[in-house]
């Protein structure tokens, strides 16, 4: 019972919501979209409970002095000091530039976030060395049509003779043709991947989520 019920409660919404795509009657989609509300506050719960595993995991490790305990400490302070100013003062607290909520967010948050942009920059460009080495078809082809974007968007290439003028229409013709082609490739492939998941989670092939067998 405790796997038959999950699953046919699984099987009843998932079924349920992929039927208003089929279905175009307003009562129907009245259901649907109930249900989808009820789906947001099970995501809010879910953060809820994100919070909770954040404290339980991180605060042993700061009162046992585990290693990296005051990395630990600092984010379980920001936590705290977040949480407060964001519930303190309500909306208009997370609106107005003076506020802490605001501050924290534009004078720390967005710092740190760029810090951590230039940072993944470099380990990027560590990447794109290692791939850009042109051991066979594929790499050169990779190689030959990342120099040439790199090459166009900066004024040098301009300034090529002969082939100058001509650089940034064959980039854009790279970044519009066969890049778009690739990533909507892409983008498909992973599309029939979700589908194919979700139909394992409502058919119960797929019984991951409902946790271990003990």
């Amino acid at each position: 019972m405790r796997r038959a019920l999950p699953l046919a409660i699984t099987f009843f919404f998932g079924v349920f919501m992929v039927g208003e795509f089929f279905i175009p009657h307003w009562i129907y989609r009245e259901f649907t979209a109930e249900f989808l509300e009820w789906g947001l506050i099970l995501a809010a719960a879910a953060f809820i409970l994100g919070l909770v595993n954040l404290i339980q995991v991180n605060l042993p490790k700061v009162l046992n002095r585990d290693k990296d305990w005051p990395y630990k400490l600092i984010m379980l302070g920001a936590l705290v000091v977040t949480l407060a100013a964001g519930i303190w003062g309500g909306e208009h607290n997370r609106q107005d530039p003076g506020q802490l909520y605001k501050w924290i967010y534009d004078f720390l948050f967005v710092p740190l976030n760029a810090t951590m942009f230039a940072l993944l920059a470099f380990f990027i460009a560590s990447a794109a060395f290692r791939a850009f080495r042109a051991r066979n078809l594929d790499a050169t082809l990779l190689l030959a049509a990342a120099i040439l974007v790199m090459i166009s968007r900066v004024p040098m290439g301009e300034s090529i003779p002969f082939i100058g003028d001509y650089l940034p229409r064959f980039m854009n013709w790279i970044m519009d043709v066969p890049n778009i082609a690739a990533r909507r490739a892409i983008f498909i492939g992973a599309a029939l991947g979700a589908v194919a998941t979700a139909l394992r989670v409502i058919l119960g092939i797929e019984r991951s989520h409902l946790g271990g067998e003990g």
